[in-house]
């Protein structure tokens, strides 16, 4: 009994502590007039000095760009997204200091962060830095997942609103992405695991693996001026812990381990790639522990509830910040979004499967909507009821409504009007512009709006991808409807690296590997480059063909049908 008495006593304690009155967070609603205010962040384009030799240009792109001043050179951090943004950026920075670019550091692969590399590299030669992780992640996003990612990139970033409908995009006024977006990319020449100490034109630098927002982010630190350059890990908005343009997991336990080793330089300015610079040693230190604190909590109390049994949706009405958080001007969602965190923290341990069985096998879409107009009474109960939702302006479900419609009449006039109208209605009313860009990008579409990536990709960019990466991206694209019944083999012959690889397409999938398989049906002939030019259509086959550049044995026809079963018509 004696040995029982300390778990009696605790048990006693906990019961009692259960008995207080339980305090009840409230959701932080943000309003469109503060994400207006917001736009204060950035809308202004303007290079502002931190300390003495680090400049940062905040408002140009979507990304932010750091010039380092060396002794006869500079560094460059981040390059914004477009060469025509990095033009504008390296005239102001020019203006500065006009000495040759010695390096350019890379806080990691996403597309505003590098694709203006070419213009600030200008004819310098400049060594590209960044994490050993990069150029994987740079040729996942030019490949296999571009068009899809692309296409959610345009309606996430508004790319297409006009001026009324677009506000921000959160972390910056815009994306540059139009008919006259240009971009170059550098492969980069130096790169790390964990820690990488360099000198680079007397300047003193510290570059640390620091996984976050992706897996490739690096923190760049400045030891001799206090400065730290966190790459996307910290912005003034809630982080984006799930993206809805796709991407892979985010491990905000990683993320947030790694605000706090940042936290713990103590540094006196912090410069993110996005947002405004911040300065003093005890602010930043607050700022950093209030954002790691917010992401572990969001974490933490994922998993508590998923642990208690509750499923994804259930859990996004529970996770709520506390207000000491909450209110923190570098925790508004304008951005990130704690309840989509919150289902990408669950999909990330546990995956699709909410764990309720009536999710399991659920009735397929089209069955769904046949027995959602039965039980409306028929076709036009279920338009009336989408209509008086409309009119009720309860967006969210006249779009359901509407949905279960098309989804039966993909060509029902006025269900197509009706969900334009809850799409408008939806983003007229959200605070979080990757939210509002995203219902009002696709509102457009149903008025013929192509939401394909506008910019083409330049011939440098495509001759930088491996050729592997180049199969793969084939490979994704396989038919399985002309190809289920068709097996056949071809080896390709790189003349310009001596390398020999086999696609092999058989009963709907495509086999890669990198040597000459045996008793192959076709044999190409070619340069690797000359074949990244035909699978990106820069260069046509046929053309290459009658040039000699591309040559085939085992007849053109079967090359050509070969061909066809990586196309969708």
């Amino acid at each position: 009994m004696k040995n029982l008495l300390p778990f009696i006593l605790i048990s006693i304690l906990i019961s009692c502590q259960n008995q207080k009155e339980k305090i009840v967070f409230e959701q932080a609603i943000s309003s469109v007039e503060e994400l207006i205010k917001h736009s204060e962040e950035f809308e202004t384009p303007e290079v502002i000095t931190v300390t003495e030799g680090v400049h940062v240009a905040i408002g140009f792109g979507l990304a932010n760009s750091i010039l380092i001043e060396g002794l006869k050179g500079n560094i460059i951090v981040d390059c914004t997204e477009s060469n025509e943004v990095a033009a504008k950026v390296k005239a102001e920075f020019n203006k500065i200091s006009d000495k040759p670019i010695k390096a350019i550091i890379y806080t990691h692969n996403h597309a505003d962060h590098i694709f203006g590399a070419g213009v600030m590299a200008g004819n310098d030669n400049p060594e590209i830095y960044s994490h050993e992780l990069t150029n994987y992640y740079i040729d996942r996003l030019l490949n296999i997942v571009q068009p899809v990612v692309g296409r959610r990139s345009i309606r996430m970033f508004g790319t297409q609103l006009d001026a009324k409908s677009h506000i921000n995009c959160g972390i910056g006024p815009q994306l540059d992405s139009d008919e006259n977006t240009t971009r170059s990319l550098l492969r980069p020449t130096k790169t790390f695991k964990d820690k990488l100490e360099v000198e680079i034109e007397g300047v003193k630098i510290h570059l640390a693996h620091v996984p976050g927002e992706t897996d490739d982010q690096l923190y760049v630190w400045l030891p001799e001026k206090q400065v730290l350059l966190p790459g996307d890990n910290i912005y003034k908005t809630f982080p984006n812990l799930y993206t809805i343009r796709g991407t892979p997991y985010r491990d905000v336990k990683k993320w947030a381990n790694s605000l706090d080793k940042m936290r713990y330089l103590e540094p006196a300015f912090l410069v993110p790639s996005h947002t405004r610079p911040i300065k003093g040693v005890e602010k930043i230190k607050e700022i950093l522990q209030d954002y790691a604190d917010g992401v572990r909590y969001v974490h933490d109390q994922t998993i508590r509830f998923m642990n208690q049994g509750l499923t994804a949706n259930e859990i996004t009405e529970k996770v709520i910040l506390p207000p000491h958080l909450s209110q923190s001007p570098y925790l508004k969602e304008f951005y990130g979004r704690v309840d989509w965190s919150v289902k990408n923290i669950f999909n990330g341990y546990l995956g699709w499967f909410d764990g309720n069985a009536t999710t399991l096998l659920p009735l397929p879409l089209k069955e769904k909507a046949e027995k959602m107009v039965a039980l409306a009474g028929g076709m036009e109960n279920l338009v009336s009821n989408a209509q008086n939702a409309l009119k009720s302006k309860e967006y969210q479900w006249s779009l359901e409504l509407a949905d279960h419609i098309l989804r039966l009449d993909p060509e029902h006039k006025l269900a197509q009007e009706l969900r334009f109208e809850s799409l408008t209605g939806l983003g007229s009313q959200q605070s979080n512009p990757n939210a509002r860009n995203y219902f009002l990008s696709q509102a457009l579409e149903m008025k013929g709006q192509s939401m394909d990536l506008i910019a083409e990709r330049t011939t440098d960019m495509v001759h930088s991808i491996p050729i592997q990466a180049i199969f793969e991206a084939m490979a994704v694209k396989t038919n399985p409807e002309k190809s289920l019944n068709y097996n056949k083999i071809a080896v390709f012959n790189f003349t310009d690296t001596s390398e020999k690889w086999s696609l092999h397409i058989r009963n709907g999938v495509t086999e890669i590997q990198p040597f000459a398989k045996e008793n192959p049906d076709l044999e190409i002939k070619t340069t690797s480059k000359i074949w990244k030019e035909i699978v990106a259509t820069i260069r046509k086959p046929l053309v290459a063909i009658a040039k000699g550049d591309l040559n085939i044995e085992g007849g053109i026809g079967n090359f050509s049908e070969f061909m066809d079963m990586f196309n969708e018509d």
